[in-house]
């Protein structure tokens, strides 16, 4: 996991998913069941006791209807300049009018810019 250079601090991963299941009226028993993750560990998660692997806060993601990256995003993990990259590079994979060979270089050439671009900013 990734976190996020120079940010304020903010909820942790646990805080912010818990405030998610609260603001949707989901208990966490139901998570549980959609998630296919234990009640006893999700309550860790939230409590801060455990961060989550990538793999618990997909399925966490999953079950309430929020996109993993909004999760990590929200919760400070991975900074905004990231997830906009990762957004990019899921639409050049999902573009229809590209072929394999196309996209395999389209994301090279848009990761080049993109690590250019960052160390002139360092």
């Amino acid at each position: 996991m990734v976190k996020a250079k120079n940010a304020l601090p903010s909820l942790s991963i646990g805080d912010y998913l818990r405030r998610q299941r609260q603001l949707a009226n989901i208990s966490l028993r139901k998570v549980a069941e959609q998630s296919g993750i234990s009640a006893a560990v999700l309550r860790e998660i939230e409590q801060g006791l455990r961060d989550p692997s990538k793999t618990i806060v997909q399925s966490i993601a999953g079950a309430l209807r929020l996109s993993a990256e909004t999760l990590y995003l929200q919760a400070g993990v991975i900074d905004p300049q990231e997830a906009e990259e990762i957004g990019t590079l899921r639409e050049i994979h999902r573009d229809p009018n590209l072929t394999q060979r196309q996209r395999d270089l389209l994301v090279e050439v848009y990761e080049a810019f993109c690590a250019a671009n960052r160390s002139r900013r360092e």
